[in-house]
């Protein structure tokens, strides 16, 4: 007969002790998981539930900034004739040829000046919307034939090398360059630009220029040449030369405060 295990006052004390650390082990395990029910409760809509995208992941994600959707359905017009980019590293193709047609008589200086026919339209109605608000507009110069420019250009040229004796052939056509656009290199043969009213910086002061600054761009009209942009477009700033890219673009174009140069750029980007 086997007889009774006897428990000693150190055996018993030893399991009280183990009865204790495994309650306090259970308690420890219940306020986790009360905290954790309380965190997951409080988490913000939207938080990612997959893992591996969670913000407290290892994996990153892509940093790609999203496209501008109105971009890119602007950017459909890329290859339009109305957003050709004319300037030194981009130059008119060979045998380029347009239509034109004669500017209103009322908002041409001289007789027979003319613009891209399919942009005629536009310029004939900023102008008479101009005088509306008693502000006159006036062409004094736009669509140029090659041979033209090429005159004005050498004019140009020719005062830079008086201005500058010793100047190198190069530095002069380069400096020539920058007042007046190399034969092939202008918008002026493009069709697509006008000069309004004067040739002189001052006329950023004049109420023309207020006038245009803030309803060019509602008849598809952009300052072409800013002053805080010449050394994207290599041309000084001229506050008279305005360029046609058409309504949509001239706006965005205004909100994105870009010379045609970046607007070309960001198109492709959102492409």
């Amino acid at each position: 007969m086997k007889m009774a295990k006897t428990y000693t006052r150190k055996d018993i004390l030893g399991y009280v002790r183990a009865i204790r650390m495994l309650t306090a082990l259970c308690l420890v395990l219940a306020i986790t998981c009360v905290v954790l029910s309380v965190l997951l409760a409080k988490k913000p809509k939207g938080t990612p539930v997959n893992p591996s995208i969670d913000s407290g992941s290892n994996v990153t994600t892509s940093s790609a900034p999203a496209k501008d959707k109105e971009a890119a359905a602007l950017a459909k017009d890329l290859e339009n004739w109305n957003l050709v980019l004319v300037n030194a590293k981009s130059p008119l193709p060979e045998g380029h040829k347009i239509e034109t047609e004669a500017i209103a008589s009322a908002y041409a200086r001289d007789k027979g000046m003319s613009f891209d026919k399919r942009a005629v339209d536009a310029l004939n109605q900023m102008c008479a919307a101009a005088a509306k608000d008693e502000i006159t507009l006036l062409a004094i110069s736009s669509y140029r034939p090659h041979e033209r420019q090429q005159v004005l250009f050498d004019r140009e040229l020719n005062e830079v090398k008086a201005e500058n004796p010793g100047i190198s052939e190069e530095e002069a056509k380069k400096k020539a360059a920058t007042e007046v656009a190399f034969p092939g290199t202008s918008e002026h043969e493009l069709g697509l630009a006008v000069d309004l009213n004067s040739v002189e910086q001052t006329f950023e002061h004049t109420k023309q220029f207020t006038w245009l600054s803030q309803y060019a761009n509602d008849y598809g009209f952009v300052l072409r040449y800013p002053k805080d942009k010449e050394a994207i477009t290599g041309i000084i700033y001229e506050p008279w030369h305005y360029r046609y890219v058409g309504v949509e673009h001239a706006k965005k174009m205004t909100a994105l405060d870009m010379c045609l140069e970046e607007y070309i750029d960001y198109l492709k980007e959102n492409k």
